[in-house]
């Protein structure tokens, strides 16, 4: 009996889509996701939309596509610079779309641009974590501030709150630094 539990158990793991066990980020091949995401920030009251290529990366799990995490910014009423994340899941529509800095609780600071996009959690963990480090604007200076989203069950993303406010007044600079963080 015991015996069968354990294989049950190891087997559930394997097909759980939340097992994340090999997550990795590359390059995307095709950025057919262009005009949607485009579409759909200006859905969002943005206009001037840039995408960071550099920082839009495949998400993949043990080399199966997850989707796309893309990256941009707009701005409101042409002061008030707002950068979102987007996810496809097919790299071509759009999704999910979460306007990040600029916007909501960080509607105080304007996003400057992205920094850098990376895992933060270890390389077995149940759920995946990904971090977006963001140069914002404030009134006189610039800083950091972060964005943290996981993974459903339904491969969708979500912004994790809790993590997110654990790194914030934090001044961490890299990913590796969030990554060495996040996994105390």
């Amino acid at each position: 009996m015991k015996k069968f539990f354990s294989y049950s158990a190891l087997a559930l793991m394997m097909f759980s889509p939340l097992a994340l066990a090999s997550v990795s980020l590359s390059q995307p091949k095709s950025t057919e996701f262009d005009k949607t995401i485009i579409t759909e920030a200006e859905h969002h009251g943005l206009s001037r939309i840039e995408l960071d290529k550099s920082q839009t990366f495949t998400v993949l799990n043990n080399g199966k596509v997850l989707g796309t995490l893309i990256q941009g910014k707009g701005w409101v009423r042409e002061v008030q610079p707002v950068c979102f994340v987007g996810w496809s899941k097919d790299g071509k529509k759009i999704d999910q779309f979460m306007p990040t800095i600029g916007q909501g609780d960080w509607e105080t600071v304007g996003c400057h641009k992205v920094e850098s996009v990376g895992l933060i959690s270890k390389k077995d963990d149940e759920n995946a974590k990904l971090a977006v480090i963001y140069t914002i604007e404030a009134s006189d200076h610039y800083g950091n501030d972060y964005y943290v989203v996981g993974f459903n069950k339904s491969n969708d993303i979500f912004y994790d709150e809790s993590t997110t406010e654990k790194f914030q007044n934090s001044y961490l600079k890299t990913i590796a630094d969030l990554r060495k963080v996040y996994q105390k």
